[in-house]
């Protein structure tokens, strides 16, 4: 497996993992698939099972392409965030096989959730949370969670963008209607409407003195606040990456690579 997660809980504040890249190749090669939209292909790979290499046309290697490269005097956050929003799904996927988790959109800058989840209870019959993502690949660990997520935490608790939230659970749950043919689409809906119905996993980039435990935990500072309840409400994930916007482009490139590769064999 590209990731691999290890388990961190900060007493009642939060609870989660640590990202660490076991192998930076096979990463790449599953953020090209995504990139080139095949996102049911990866889930298989996440899932143990062996499904042939999907081909790649010519045309989509193209806009693959273009999702990953950043043109000149272009600020990459666009492309970094993308980046590491895909890396989140893979690692939301590596956490839970099987899980119900929204594919990241293949549109840079786009202004819905960074990502979604949604857990069911045991058979599989009802959804008993959506988990609502924060992904932020930055420089700017501390000010970012406290000036950004916690703003946008808030206006969630406040029961700001409810209806784009019913609309984008109602659409996941259709997409995997095949697979949980029990599930009531129209009561999962209505569960999410309930304050304790919905969970916060922020993920985010840091350097490396973010590794000690208490200075991680001051990271998340706060999350208790914005999101009160209990502990399962509140996820938080790190990836330590040193030299962020130099490993994205290092990293981009190598994804880059392996799309042109499977385009030259079609």
């Amino acid at each position: 497996m590209p990731l691999t997660l290890r388990s961190v809980t900060h007493d009642e504040l939060c609870h989660g993992s640590r990202w660490i890249i076991s192998n930076e190749d096979d990463l790449a090669c599953k953020v090209a698939y995504l990139a080139l939209g095949q996102s049911r292909h990866v889930a298989k790979i996440l899932s143990h099972l062996d499904p042939a290499a999907p081909q790649t046309r010519a045309d989509a290697a193209r806009g693959a392409i273009n999702l990953l490269t950043v043109s000149q005097n272009v600020d990459p956050y666009h492309r970094d965030g993308w980046v590491f929003q895909a890396i989140s799904w893979i690692a939301a996927y590596r956490n839970e096989v099987g899980a119900i988790v929204r594919a990241p959109h293949n549109i840079l800058a786009h202004k819905g959730f960074d990502g979604m989840q949604l857990k069911l209870d045991v058979n599989n019959e009802k959804v008993i949370s959506v988990v609502i993502f924060e992904d932020k690949a930055t420089d700017n660990d501390r000010s970012t969670i406290r000036e950004d997520v916690w703003a946008g935490i808030r206006a969630l608790e406040n029961g700001e963008r409810m209806p784009e939230l019913i609309q984008e659970t109602g659409a996941l749950l259709e997409a995997n209607q095949l697979r949980f043919r029990t599930l009531d689409i129209d009561a999962a809906v209505e569960t999410i409407a309930w304050d304790e119905a919905r969970s916060y996993r922020v993920a985010i980039t840091v350097d490396a003195k973010r590794e000690d435990d208490k200075k991680r935990m001051a990271l998340f500072k706060g999350f208790d606040v914005v999101a009160p309840g209990a502990l399962s409400r509140r996820q938080a994930e790190t990836m330590c990456i040193p030299e962020l916007r130099q490993w994205m482009d290092q990293f981009a490139n190598k994804a880059i690579k392996q799309i042109e590769n499977w385009r030259s064999n079609v």
